[in-house]
């Protein structure tokens, strides 16, 4: 993966080399990295010999979910321990706005330790943003006042970045003490180990993509200034709405009106502007499917009561104020709020530092925002129809992420988070 983070950032093709020929070798030097994937199966054999060693011991099911938090090897992860590092620097707690903050990177007026870990940063993470396996989505190292913004926000004394380290370091304790008293000991820190070590890699593949996909976009904005200087085009993002083989076969024919060519590409997308949410399932015949989700008398009399999938079992049970986001820089997210969304993606991850719970619309157990709040140990629940428009920016709500309940709570009602299993 270094070797091809090396490769993506410090090679730079020339402008006229076929768009079809550079995505041709970079996908190539990415399946070179993925048989090497085949390595996770240990950590999956560890973790499943993990659950079968305490299957006949009682209460440990939550311990055994918290101990495959934070995993070394995760990228998603380390970006948010990278973040909260950047966070804790003076060079941003004492830095007003991102306009200040841009103009002093520029001018090199912050210290070398800050310097290095941010360029590190933008190395490693500058590939990631919204709908970021798009070619046509900006990427954070684009948006670095948001990035700024984003760092300001997060509470570096009180976030799900250190207090996922002390519930994996207290479910390590007390599963290494059951395993003591089962004659197991040996056994269980091998495959905690293990589990620990490699299991977080999963998410690598996708990770390198995403870094390969920056690579075709830096590359595609390079082509794009050439083409915007001779007036083929309006601006630099309309390129990404060419194909490939369009945009190869122009750069050898300057006859090629590509203006015209991105008129008409549009028009399907154009067609459907209207659409804001698509179906979540539709059949091969066209058809729309909408399920609808069975619940009891008693669920159903209960006012306030929502009712999804539990996503983070084992993350415990929390109360706090919801901030309803449709995008993730829409407005701040404060410590310890409910962070409800249609979905999230990976340019959501630093908005999860400071969530106290999370609720979205769509999205099962392996959606990006399920595994990064079971990566945090954030309590989480999905499936929630029209979530969003139910519940409104302030109303106080106790979210339950191993039933998969939410309960809008109408009064003033204590604050404090409750712990898993009490009320």
């Amino acid at each position: 993966t270094n070797a091809l983070l090396e490769h993506c950032h410090s090679h730079r093709y020339p402008d006229d080399k076929p768009f079809v020929e550079v995505y041709d070798e970079l996908t190539k030097t990415y399946e070179a990295v993925l048989p090497q994937v085949g390595g996770l199966t240990s950590g999956l054999i560890s973790k499943a010999l993990l659950h079968r060693m305490f299957r006949n011991c009682e209460g440990t099911e939550d311990n055994l979910i918290n101990l495959s938090m934070d995993l070394n090897g995760n990228p998603t992860s380390e970006m948010g321990h990278l973040m909260v590092r950047l966070a804790s620097c003076p060079e941003i707690q004492e830095t007003r706005t991102s306009d200040e903050f841009l103009k002093k990177l520029k001018e090199g007026s912050f210290s070398q330790e800050f310097t290095s870990l941010y360029s590190d940063y933008l190395k490693r993470f500058g590939c990631r943003g919204a709908r970021e396996i798009d070619v046509a989505t900006p990427r954070m190292s684009e948006k670095q006042d948001e990035l700024f913004d984003t760092l300001k926000q997060i509470d570096i004394k009180n976030n799900q970045i250190i207090n996922v380290r002390e519930r994996r370091d207290k479910a390590y304790q007390e599963l290494l003490s059951l395993a003591r008293e089962i004659g197991k000991e040996k056994s269980f820190v091998h495959h905690a180990s293990v589990m620990q070590g490699v299991l977080g890699y999963r998410e690598h593949p996708k990770y390198m993509l995403v870094v390969v996909t920056d690579a075709c976009r830096r590359h595609a904005l390079q082509v794009a200034k050439v083409f915007v200087a001779k007036g083929r085009l309006e601006n630099e993002d309309q390129i990404f709405s060419l194909t490939m083989d369009q945009i190869s076969n122009a750069q050898k024919d300057e006859a090629i009106d590509l203006l015209s060519l991105v008129r008409a590409n549009l028009k399907p997308v154009e067609e459907v502007g209207h659409v804001k949410n698509w179906p979540v399932l539709i059949d091969s015949r066209g058809k729309i499917i909408r399920g609808k989700r069975e619940i009891t008398e008693e669920e159903k009399n209960k006012e306030g009561l929502l009712i999804g999938d539990p996503i983070s079992p084992g993350a415990g049970v929390v109360r706090g104020r919801a901030k309803v986001l449709m995008d993730p820089y829409e407005k701040p997210l404060e410590a310890g709020e409910i962070l409800v969304a249609r979905f999230t993606e990976p340019s959501w991850t630093p908005l999860f530092i400071n969530a106290g719970g999370v609720i979205m619309e769509i999205g099962g157990p392996m959606q990006h925002g399920a595994i990064i709040a079971r990566e945090y140990g954030i309590p989480c629940v999905s499936g929630i129809d029209n979530a969003t428009k139910l519940v409104k920016d302030g109303d106080l709500l106790e979210l339950d992420g191993s039933a998969g309940t939410v309960q809008i709570i109408r009064d003033d009602c204590d604050m404090n988070v409750v712990s898993s299993g009490s009320k």
